[in-house]
């Protein structure tokens, strides 16, 4: 989905094009969501995982061993009977591991296999070089800008996602 640039000098939109309810920064922020999802059903096909079993390999991965079955149900939407299903299927591949915590015995937390990140990074290696290619074409203050930008993002998603908006 290409999203028309705003014209550079007023920042307005393009003459001749659709304006649209908001800033052009926000709708390219929601067509890079677009292709995100779509890399992360290539992602599953490749890896032969269900893009349920994938996006929660995804959250425990991205929870540096916080995050436990409940937790895990609620951020995918699912039963925590289905997520029990998703565990045991992402146990027996090899993909995750439940451990229990330190602090709680009665917790268990979900960590990833060193073999499943070797294996996702090797999927993903060609557009990781990609972008890591395209961030270096930016200025540092350039990047700086880019950075503060999407950590303000990930932070509005989740808020929205947590119902603390």
């Amino acid at each position: 989905m290409a999203i028309p640039p705003p014209d550079s000098r007023t920042g307005a939109p393009v003459e001749g094009l659709p304006r649209r309810a908001h800033e052009p920064e926000t709708w390219a922020l929601r067509a890079l969501g677009a292709a995100e999802a779509e890399a992360s059903g290539a992602l599953a096909r490749r890896m032969r995982m269900h893009p349920t079993d994938l996006s929660a390999m995804s959250h425990v991965a991205a929870s540096d061993g916080r995050l436990g079955p409940r937790e895990l149900s609620t951020r995918l939407g699912i039963t925590p009977a289905a997520m029990t299903d998703v565990v045991d299927r992402l146990e027996a591949a090899g993909h995750l591991l439940r451990e229990r915590d330190t602090a709680d015995r009665r917790r268990v937390r979900l960590v990833p296999t060193e073999s499943a990140a070797t294996e996702v990074r090797g999927q993903l290696r060609s557009l990781l070089d990609r972008l890591d290619a395209l961030t270096e074409e930016f200025t540092p203050d350039e990047r700086q800008a880019i950075h503060r930008y999407l950590q303000a993002a990930a932070d509005a998603y989740h808020r929205f996602a947590t119902d603390e908006d």
